[in-house]
């Protein structure tokens, strides 16, 4: 098999030059600081309701994008490409190579930009992480061969063409996906356990940046930890200050992260970096699946008991920082959770959240990947009765893009 079955993984995924240290790195000159922002105290609504569609609250920044190419391959969103534009995977058949596209939302265009390198004899998994910079594209994937598991990271032109390899990292594990950063002529990168490195976009050796050990890339040019974070370009530090008994991820601006109240109960909170501003959400809030722009929560959320939300509770929503605006993106009751990436909880790619839409089928599959989700969907109805109304292999996804929100 030439990468995990996504009828698999559905099921998985539904059952539920540098100068001295780090402060003289002078990367690019510093860009001009952005217009400040209100200094709002997040009011986050204190009871689960039906919020309002994120696709009524901010109509502009979500479009509809297909979860299935002509060849009913998976398609699966990956990055913001600018000027409406999408980065996805089209996911082969197994055996076969996948192929990267670039969606245009508005005229509904998909354009493939080139192949995405495959050889026999080993298990290739999908795309994990990507980014766009101003003239190329890079992603992250792993590879199994004779049981280990090997990082690959590769890049290709922004307006398409051959892919090339650029490093790769022995030993890797499963689930614990770098994040990528492109800026000028280098990609960037830091796993989960902190150390960033970088490699010229047109190829060349893997070096280390000074002082990073157990730091993270944080959004761009910011790095850091549960304990200090430090802006790669301009050298500024801002020491965070995170509560007893915490779990928390950090920008320069606001922090997400979960507390341990009591033997039984953890929470979610928000706060700035320094401490102030910290604001506990309600038990309802289950769990940050991210904070995205530095301004918008994604959060999955559980309806309490007698909730008066009803069939429209929310099973995740998308909080703004700056407005107080929450928009629900998938209901706990109603028709759009589904099996697959992007069902029953959203899918997330950097800026880009995405989620089922009620859009179906209407003719029988085309391709042996979309055959065995359906079937896998059909066999869930069937041992679950009541929800054959519920789950369903999506058509189409919406999409939602937070950089566009402004």
């Amino acid at each position: 098999m030439a990468r995990r079955s996504w009828g698999d993984v559905a099921f998985a995924g539904f059952l539920v030059v540098v100068l001295g240290g780090v402060a003289a790195l002078v990367l690019h000159p510093a860009p001009p600081p952005p217009a400040p922002r209100p200094p709002a105290t997040p009011s986050f609504p204190a009871e689960l309701a039906a919020f309002p569609a994120a696709t009524e609250v901010w109509p502009k920044a979500v479009a509809k994008v297909p979860a299935w190419s002509d060849r009913d391959w998976p398609l699966r969103p990956l990055a913001t490409l600018g000027q409406g534009q999408v980065l996805m995977e089209e996911v082969g058949n197994p055996g076969e190579a996948s192929t990267l596209v670039a969606y245009q939302t508005e005229m509904g265009v998909t354009t493939r930009l080139g192949a995405i390198p495959h050889r026999r004899g080993r298990q290739e998994h999908e795309i994990t992480a990507a980014v766009a910079g101003e003239v190329a594209i890079a992603w992250y994937r792993t590879a199994e061969v004779g049981g280990s598991l090997t990082g690959e990271f590769w890049t290709m032109p922004l307006a398409g063409g051959t892919a090339v390899l650029l490093a790769t990292v022995e030993g890797v594990t499963a689930g614990r996906d770098p994040r990528l950063a492109i800026a000028g002529e280098d990609l960037f990168w830091s796993f989960p356990q902190g150390g960033v490195d970088r490699v010229p976009l047109k190829g060349g050796a893997v070096e280390r940046i000074d002082g990073t050990a157990g730091l993270r890339l944080k959004d761009w040019p910011w790095i850091g930890n549960d304990q200090r974070l430090i802006n790669l370009v301009t050298g500024e530090r801002i020491t965070v200050k995170a509560p007893k008994d915490s779990d928390i991820n950090c920008g320069p601006e606001w922090c997400v992260g979960t507390q341990i109240v009591s033997s039984t109960s953890v929470r979610v909170f928000v706060q700035r970096p320094g401490g102030s501003r910290r604001t506990m959400l309600p038990g309802w809030v289950v769990f940050p699946f991210g904070l995205l722009d530095q301004r918008y929560l994604l959060l999955q959320t559980v309806p309490p008991a007698g909730s008066t939300a009803g069939d429209k509770a929310p099973s995740s929503v998308l909080y703004d920082l700056d407005t107080g605006l929450t928009a629900t993106l998938m209901t706990l009751y109603g028709t759009e959770p589904v099996l697959g990436a992007g069902g029953v909880n959203p899918g997330v790619a950097g800026p880009l959240v995405y989620w089922a839409s009620a859009d179906r089928a209407t003719a029988p599959p085309k391709s042996e990947i979309k055959r065995n989700l359906v079937r896998s969907a059909a066999a869930f109805a069937m041992t679950h009765q009541g929800v054959d109304a519920l789950f369903a292999v999506p058509e189409k996804y919406w999409l939602l893009n937070t950089s566009a929100l402004g």
